[in-house]
């Protein structure tokens, strides 16, 4: 009985070495697997995976890089964000200037803007030489330019039942609905916006004018014209209101009143005659 018994690594060897050469360089080594085949498949993943790449890098340049450097007709909108926690503070100085503050420090000064005059385009509005106005003067006449005046200050025949015989003030005939300014800058004190009472629709304003306190008056407005309210400040050659008829009146008119201390009238006329120039 033949035994059977398995060859040596010697004889495997000495084998291999009878080989063809063909046939030892086609056949896999030993304890070697075979290099696996590429396919069509590995090959769209490489080309596929390039391409992702190369997205990521134009994607990274376009966020990074501003609208300007890579297109230069692309309109940039630029915004300021407001710092939280730094407060900004408006004060005006004794000279009228508005200063604005932040955090301590002015980082800047605003004018006081130059009131505009009242325009003069109303339907029935009437003109006069009585007076000349300024519009940069810091006090000015109720009126832009000059108007009639039918009434001045001082002892009068009393016109209606219940009207005085020593004229207060001044009545201007400038024409219904005609606008009213401010004479200077002020602060709201006292009004009426109702026709109650002698003075019908009528506002009050105080000023500080050389030191002292001095009290512009308009009376007999129109109702619903009043464009202020108690406590307001009003700069000069704002409109306050509209020429009317209520109250103590005969017809259409302002009644304006200068008082000195805020309760003494003086006359109106010369008092601003005297007050009312150009800077």
């Amino acid at each position: 009985m033949q035994s059977h018994s398995h060859p040596t690594r010697r004889q495997l060897r000495a084998a291999e070495g009878r080989r063809p050469a063909r046939d030892r360089a086609t056949a896999p080594a030993i304890g070697h697997k075979p290099a696996p085949r590429r396919t069509h498949t590995s090959h769209r993943r490489r080309v596929f995976g390039l391409a992702a790449m190369t997205f990521a890098a134009l994607l990274t340049v376009s966020v990074s890089v501003p609208a300007l450097a890579v297109n230069p007709s692309t309109p940039v909108t630029w915004q300021a964000a407001a710092s939280p926690g730094r407060p900004q503070t408006l004060a005006m100085s004794a000279n009228g200037v508005i200063v604005v503050q932040r955090d301590g420090f002015t980082i800047g000064q605003i004018p006081k803007p130059k009131p505009k005059p009242q325009p003069a385009a109303v339907g029935n509005f009437r003109t006069a030489g009585t007076y000349v106005n300024y519009p940069d003067s810091p006090i000015q006449w109720p009126f832009p330019v000059g108007v009639p005046i039918s009434t001045y200050f001082g002892p009068r025949e009393a016109p209606c039942a219940g009207c005085s015989t020593f004229h207060k003030g001044l009545d201007m005939n400038p024409g219904v609905n005609t606008p009213i300014q401010a004479m200077a800058d002020g602060v709201v004190r006292e009004l009426s916006a109702t026709d109650n009472g002698g003075l019908g629709v009528y506002v009050i304003v105080d000023h500080m004018i050389g030191g002292r306190l001095v009290s512009s008056l308009y009376a007999h407005m129109a109702e619903g014209s009043l464009t202020v309210a108690v406590g307001q400040p009003v700069l000069v050659g704002r409109q306050i209101g509209n020429v009317g008829n209520t109250g103590q009146s005969t017809g259409p008119h302002l009644h304006f009143e200068v008082l000195l201390d805020g309760q003494s009238p003086t006359d109106p006329f010369a008092w601003l005659t005297e007050r009312v120039r150009s800077p």
